[in-house]
């Protein structure tokens, strides 16, 4: 081999070795690879690109969800290793043509489409997908076709994920624009459903059970995009049976969170949801599994996946009680620093919008720092900017419903607090603004929306405003009373003391 050869090759697998984790399978197939390398010769390259790919395929399928409730037991790539994946894929393919390989060209351009997908690069993620799928049916390989077919329809649920955008909300004509974005999401799921369906048949006819199933629950998670819920859970279940015949604990834990987050989109469904999620922990926690089998993690994040359902049908107690339960088991698991913000760093958010949620946003406050800590220590800087937003976000909230509900309980250090919290979220804005992470720019910015109309909200409420214009509305043609106040971004948002957001309540009251 040439000594870029051999250097491409010695990136990949120290990639895959980083990726791989507890894939048992994909470890076994690097140790040959591994003794290639050493000497310098064969087919090390295009074996450590093989495996590469199976090993990022894995990881984007696991961690690429529709509005999940909680990813299970799953982490993405990451953005670092997608780039060196990028990396691998460019230069091997340059080899590859060189030789005239392609068997080579298959496999790089279907690793290139994976690694763009983490990237958010779904333009180039379908190119290369494309050009796997061409490229693999010339080999007539129906697994190599099948794989790209399903890198496509990951590109596909990429795009029909993507939200619409709080600027949109913003824009003049804005129903007409976010109609036209629904409508182009849809599309993009529709697109991507006939695209893994085609690879679902050349599964079943390979007879390849735990990929047939894989592809279910990706039907699932793209029907969930076009909002058809029912036929979103009918793949689900029929991906459930088959996990459960193969006995995969992992898979049927994927497709019961389908179910579960498919639940969760209508209110008349979240019972049904709350079900599913105890279904999950009692794949991990019973079936007279002893303690020292479990697998800690899985209970963990499956508790929090029912604790975020508690939450969301407003039963705050069952949902601390289930986030509590949750962080001893992740206190008890063997997690990377990574691993543990994802997991326990959640928890604690949930944890403390249920505190919040009760207007008790003092308690809550250790948990969000405890959050941002943990996302701060695996270096997870996305994750450390989006937990410094939610904690302002929470506790600014809960402190201006407290204000509302029972002023004499806002102190001046609450009043401390709220501004503290613009500076917080400010950091998370500049954090994302760094990485240059336009999503979570865009997430933030919303959370920045809300917080100031909840505090303009208060402000009216409390004080008289600075000027009253007459206009007239341009649809109704009729004379509109417009009044404005002077605009308080971070400072006096409400009153220092408690006593005189009291004497104003009182004095609204009896103008009433």
């Amino acid at each position: 081999m040439g000594d870029h050869k051999l250097h491409i090759a010695r990136v990949a697998v120290h990639l895959c070795t980083e990726l791989a984790g507890n894939m048992e399978d994909v470890n076994a197939a690097l140790k040959p690879v591994q003794g290639l390398l050493a000497d310098g010769k064969g087919d090390a390259l295009l074996m450590a690109l093989q495996t590469l790919g199976v090993a990022a395929r894995r990881r984007i399928e696991a961690a690429l969800r529709f509005n999940p409730v909680i990813p299970l037991a799953a982490l993405g790539m990451g953005k670092d290793a997608a780039g060196r994946a990028a990396w691998v894929a460019r230069e091997a393919l340059q080899e590859f043509i060189k030789d005239s390989d392609s068997v080579g060209q298959a496999h790089a351009q279907l690793l290139a489409g994976y690694a763009h997908i983490e990237l958010a690069d779904s333009s180039r993620a379908l190119k290369a997908a494309a050009a796997s799928e061409e490229l693999f049916k010339e080999q007539k390989s129906k697994p190599g076709e099948a794989a790209a077919l399903c890198c496509a329809a990951c590109a596909r649920l990429l795009r029909a994920m993507s939200g619409v955008s709080p600027q949109l909300q913003l824009a003049e004509e804005k129903e007409e624009k976010v109609k036209a974005v629904k409508k182009r999401q849809e599309a993009e799921a529709k697109a991507g459903i006939s695209c893994v369906r085609e690879a679902c048949c050349i599964y079943h006819d390979l007879d390849d059970k735990k990929s047939e199933a894989t592809c279910l629950n990706l039907v699932g998670e793209l029907l969930l995009a076009k909002d058809d819920v029912d036929e979103a859970k009918n793949a689900a279940r029929e991906a459930r049976d088959i996990f459960q015949d193969l006995e995969d604990p992992y898979g049927e834990a994927r497709a019961l969170n389908v179910i579960l987050s498919a639940n969760m989109l209508h209110e008349e469904d979240v019972v049904d949801a709350l079900f599913a999620a105890k279904d999950v922990i009692w794949l991990f926690r019973g079936n007279d599994i002893l303690p020292e089998e479990e697998d800690k993690k899985a209970i963990a994040d499956s508790l929090h996946a029912q604790a975020k359902v508690h939450l969301s049908i407003g039963e705050l107690k069952e949902c601390k009680e289930t986030a509590e339960e949750a962080l001893k088991y992740y206190d008890e698991a063997k997690m990377t620093p990574k691993e543990a913000a994802h997991g326990k760093g959640a928890v604690l958010q949930t944890l403390a919008h249920a505190l919040c949620a009760e207007t008790s946003p003092d308690e809550a406050l250790p948990h969000s720092q405890n959050s941002v800590e943990l996302f701060a220590a695996a270096q997870d800087i996305s994750g450390e900017a989006m937990a410094k937003a939610v904690l302002a976000y929470q506790d600014t909230m809960s402190r201006m419903k407290q204000l509302e509900e029972i002023p004499q309980a806002f102190t001046e250090q609450s009043n401390n607090q709220v501004n503290e919290n613009w500076n917080t979220i400010e950091e998370g804005m500049a954090m994302m603004r760094e990485i240059r992470n336009q999503e979570g720019e865009d997430q933030i910015g919303s959370l920045i929306y809300e917080m100031n109309q909840k505090v303009g909200d208060i402000q009216k409420k409390m004080s008289t405003p600075t000027k009253t214009v007459w206009t007239v509305d341009r649809v109704t043609r009729r004379a509109v009373k417009k009044d404005f106040y002077e605009p308080n971004p971070g400072t006096d948002i409400v009153p220092q003391e408690a006593g005189e957001a009291v004497e104003a309540v009182e004095a609204e009251a009896a103008e009433e």
